[in-house]
């Protein structure tokens, strides 16, 4: 248009030899605008990139700042739990305080009752000794009576009665049997004096038959006859009752190489989800369980327990923002515990069964929402970009068994006995047989039984 333009000056002003400038000119302007054209569509580009990294910075943002929230509201939690806590310590420690008071009342009473035990004692032993020689004398003078009396021919028990009365009525009761067969026979005549070596030699016998077989006894240790001894019976091993988990996953550490990738993916939208698995886990956080990421999306589906967030709560996640907390109970103590979780979006309802009980369960969960297809699904991590873009502090340390995922809402009684070893429900789309690729340290091993993947 500004060629002609030109040509139509020219031709009103009769200027013909300036149509060859007005050429080059034309040309010029022709190649600015291609330029133009050019420079367009290379910042239209710039623009669309820039768009979508602000997409995606705004998306971590959110996720950023409901980090953020998550962790002031464990903050505040914390926090009321520690004055809590140092509430209870120091009731706990002026309860200490008053018991420790109260024991030592008590051991000032116990160290008075020892001294009075002491005081006792000592009197006990001196009045014994006092009784031991007494009746050490008695017994020196009733040798000596036995004796005058064996040596004049009299009566021994007779000169005894007459001059230590008292003694003998503690010793006839005990004599009384030997006191008839010494007067029998000291009645024989000659015989009497060596009877009465019999009857000493009498008692010591009795003295050595009832001291003696306790003496041996102890000595003697106890057996038990042959015909009754109990048998060793050995202890039988716990035979294995959960049958159908197939194979385990064992994540060594924390790492952002430890993961495992499955060989396919979602084939077409998917309204309802199951997923059940058996973790053992020893931490103070769950970790990553699944992340499946799209281009759209890299949480679409994911079930986690954060570490940076709060502790014994697990996120299940459809389509981040979205997301429902989940309580982890016991799970975190080292031992086998099932889980499973499942979604419909008819009416956004979900379940959450630990160890064959339905722990918590809602609705308006993403209704009506479809999870799309052609997505990147991993264990182990969390996905911030398709297939990567890992952190450490949400990876998944622990065992993994019996990995298995539906596209349908799974009964309670196929829960049940799926935790209780009876089988798998049919219809599985996905399982730790589809495993692609483990990275880093991660192990597959293979465990009909989960009391043998170990």
């Amino acid at each position: 248009m500004t060629f002609i333009h030109l040509q139509c000056i020219a031709e009103n002003y009769n200027i013909s030899n300036n149509i060859d400038s007005f050429k080059v000119l034309s040309q010029q302007f022709e190649r600015i605008s291609r330029e133009l054209r050019a420079f367009k569509e290379r910042t239209d580009h710039r623009l669309n990139s820039l768009k979508s990294w602000t997409e995606s910075l705004q998306k971590k943002t959110k996720r950023l700042d409901s980090r953020l929230a998550n962790m002031t509201r464990a903050l505040r939690e914390n926090n009321h739990l520690n004055l809590r806590r140092i509430q209870k310590q120091r009731t706990g420690l002026s309860d200490l305080s008053h018991k420790i008071q109260k024991q030592q009342s008590h051991i000032e009473s116990l160290e008075s009752f020892k001294n009075q035990v002491q005081y006792g004692m000592r009197d006990l032993q001196a009045s014994l000794k006092r009784y031991q020689m007494k009746l050490e004398s008695q017994m020196q003078g009733l040798f000596k009576i036995i004796s005058t009396s064996k040596e004049g021919g009299l009566d021994p028990l007779s000169s005894i009665r007459k001059q230590q009365g008292v003694v003998l009525r503690h010793v006839q009761p005990k004599l009384k049997s030997e006191e008839y067969r010494m007067r029998d026979r000291l009645a024989s005549g000659p015989t009497a004096q060596p009877q009465t070596y019999k009857i000493r030699d009498r008692q010591q016998q009795l003295w050595q038959s009832t001291i003696e077989p306790t003496v041996q006894a102890k000595e003697k240790p106890f057996q038990l006859s042959l015909r009754h001894k109990i048998p060793h019976i050995p202890t039988p091993k716990e035979e294995a009752k959960i049958c159908n988990v197939g194979s385990m996953l064992l994540f060594l550490s924390a790492s952002t190489e430890n993961y495992v990738t499955f060989q396919r993916s979602f084939r077409t939208g998917i309204h309802e989800l199951s997923i059940c698995t058996w973790p053992q886990v020893d931490a103070k956080y769950l970790g990553m369980i699944i992340s499946y990421a799209t281009e759209n999306n890299d949480n679409m589906l994911v079930l986690c327990g954060w570490n940076s967030g709060i502790l014994g709560v697990m996120d299940f996640v459809i389509g981040d923002p979205a997301y429902r907390e989940l309580s982890l109970q016991n799970i975190l103590d080292g031992h086998w515990h099932h889980l499973c979780i499942i979604w419909s979006s008819t009416e956004g309802r979900f379940w959450y069964y630990l160890d064959r009980h339905l722990i918590s369960t809602g609705s308006k969960f993403q209704k009506g929402y479809e999870i799309p297809p052609g997505g990147s699904m991993v264990l182990g991590q969390e996905q911030d970009l398709t297939g990567g873009d890992f952190d450490e502090a949400e990876a998944f340390v622990g065992r993994q068994a019996g990995f298995v995922l539906w596209t349908r809402s799974l009964r309670p009684e196929e829960v049940s006995g799926l935790a209780s070893g009876k089988g798998v429900p049919r219809g599985a789309v996905l399982s730790l047989d589809d495993v692609d690729q483990m990275s880093g340290s991660v192990q597959h091993i293979t465990c009909q039984c989960l009391e043998h993947c170990m």
